[in-house]
């Protein structure tokens, strides 16, 4: 029995989508994510549905990636930040101490 191109694409896309659906409702992925991979399966990207669960955990892999760093260089800007200001601080005291005792000599 010959089963047609355009029917075999039709059941993979079928499967793929199926696939999109379940894990957009499970909240395996955000409604972002889900329209990406919709058009890249449209596109032809995935041959089959393993190749689609694994292009969706390095996704996922990389976006928590990218959130770590992201806080990473949060918490640093934030800690440059304090100790900048900490700084000021040290020398404006400093200053006012100085022209302080310059005030009380003469």
């Amino acid at each position: 029995m010959f089963v047609y191109s355009q029917v075999l694409w039709m059941r993979r896309q079928r499967v793929l989508r199926r696939l999109l659906v379940k894990y957009r409702a499970s909240g395996k992925i955000d409604k972002h994510l889900y329209h990406e991979l919709y058009h890249l399966s449209k596109g032809n990207t995935f041959k089959h549905k393993r190749a689609l669960v694994e292009h969706i955990h390095k996704a996922k892999a990389e976006k928590q990636r990218e959130r770590v760093l992201k806080e990473e260089m949060d918490a640093k800007r934030a800690k440059t930040k304090a100790a900048r200001e900490r700084r000021q601080e040290r020398i404006l005291a400093k200053r006012n101490a100085l022209t302080g005792e310059e005030e009380a000599q003469e």
